[in-house]
């Protein structure tokens, strides 16, 4: 592992985006108060100065695994990976892995589909 993931801290508040930091650009840590909270925080800080604590939020992390890889949300919590899906059925909604052993996950939803959708041409250049 090279690479976390990380929110950068701006002030006293902590960006909504996650994002990747490279192991290497990290120069040192401190753990701070976050937030008025009783919770302490690892602060890491890079060469450049700037400050991103450990990236926690599951909304934030799908969001850049969806920048990435070909991992697609397909419902609220969920992703699928475009590049290990062998069909995807539109109108069942279901993204299949394996066809034979049916081994699938649901995109609940019209508007995931029609993401899903997209993704996949914008990735593979066919529906």
């Amino acid at each position: 592992m090279n690479h976390i993931i990380v929110q950068r801290k701006e002030g006293k508040k902590i960006n909504e985006e996650a994002e990747w930091l490279l192991l290497v650009d990290i120069k040192s840590s401190i753990k701070e108060q976050i937030g008025g909270k009783k919770e302490y925080k690892t602060v890491y800080q890079t060469f450049k100065g700037d400050e991103y604590v450990y990236c926690t939020s599951n909304d934030a992390i799908m969001r850049l695994l969806h920048k990435h890889n070909g991992l697609v949300v397909v419902d609220r919590g969920r992703m699928g990976n475009l590049h290990h899906a062998e069909h995807i059925d539109y109108e069942k909604g279901k993204m299949f892995f394996d066809v034979e052993s049916n081994d699938y996950i649901e995109i609940i939803g019209e508007s995931r589909k029609s993401i899903v959708k997209e993704y996949f041409k914008k990735l593979f250049g066919k529906p």
